[in-house]
């Protein structure tokens, strides 16, 4: 215990060394990211005929994220809370339409996870070359015993996009996936900028990693990930070299911007929604979205 307190302590000071314009820049590329976040949304949304606005998808988006941060049930209550916030003048498009828009939405992130783990490969990989083989090995048995079941999976989400949307949805993907690399990338300039506010430079594979291990942790049941991605991120830090008290302040920084930061948003967000009422709309979706979805 005294050691934690030592470490916190020396963290403090830290953070009283930090670079204002630095930190500033990482709030800024963080807002900027949740605001592409939204535009991609809305874009899958216009594709699927609803006429939303961007701020309209902004407010719901954002208030998604104050949900997932704060409560028991993380992802889906937040996928929920936006599903049902969306407006649909005279009931259209269908609430299913909605969801799988969310579906999407979720879907288009993995280019972006897949664009971090190539860009962290340098720091994350293994140092042997024999390593190589066997695991390219494995990899190519996966596949191959996967197909069948893979193949069952595109075609049962083939008849439900049929059934749910009624025609192709390429470009809007298409942008969407953009987007995704796009976010994942002012991901990893968020994090070299918080090092850098605290005299620290990070290559953009480091980064990418942060990223990585901050994303793996945050999996975890636990509201906000509070412990679990604090921990996780001082480990990471220390990691790639940072004595305790610099990898600490580099996580307070790093939380504070990306639980802080967007939670804050997103409670301004559904304050503006209706608040309570937002919220109760958001429950009452909640089982029709875990259907649909």
């Amino acid at each position: 215990m005294k050691g934690l307190w030592t470490t916190i302590t020396a963290a403090t000071v830290v953070l009283g060394h930090a670079k204002p314009g630095f930190v500033a820049a990482a709030f800024a590329v963080d807002t900027v990211s949740l605001v592409l976040m939204a535009f991609r949304w809305r874009v899958l949304l216009h594709g699927m005929g609803s006429g939303a606005s961007l701020w309209e998808v902004l407010l719901a988006y954002s208030g998604g994220v104050c949900v997932c941060n704060i409560t028991p049930a993380r992802t889906v209550g937040g996928d929920a809370y936006r599903a049902a916030l969306i407006r649909r003048p005279g009931g259209s498009p269908s609430f299913r339409a909605i969801a799988a828009s969310v579906f999407y939405d979720r879907a288009a992130d993995v280019a972006g996870i897949l664009l971090l783990g190539a860009l962290a490969l340098p720091v994350i990989g293994p140092k042997s070359p024999r390593w190589v083989g066997p695991a390219l090995f494995a990899l190519a048995a996966a596949a191959l015993a996967a197909r069948p079941l893979l193949r069952r999976l595109v075609s049962r989400i083939g008849r439900w996009h049929q059934e749910v949307i009624g025609h192709a949805m390429g470009r809007p993907m298409a942008v969407a996936v953009g987007c995704s690399l796009v976010i994942w990338l002012l991901d990893i300039t968020r994090v070299m900028l918080v090092g850098r506010a605290l005299g620290v430079g990070f290559a953009p594979s480091q980064a990418a990693a942060i990223s990585l291990l901050r994303l793996g942790s945050g999996a975890v049941p636990v509201p906000g990930g509070i412990g679990v991605v604090d921990g996780a991120l001082v480990a990471g830090f220390m990691w790639l070299g940072q004595p305790p008290a610099t990898a600490a302040a580099m996580a307070i920084v790093e939380r504070a911007i990306v639980y802080g930061w967007s939670t804050a948003l997103g409670a301004v967000s559904v304050l503006v929604l209706g608040g309570s009422r937002a919220l109760m709309r958001a429950r009452t979706a909640r089982p029709a979205l875990d259907v649909d979805s």
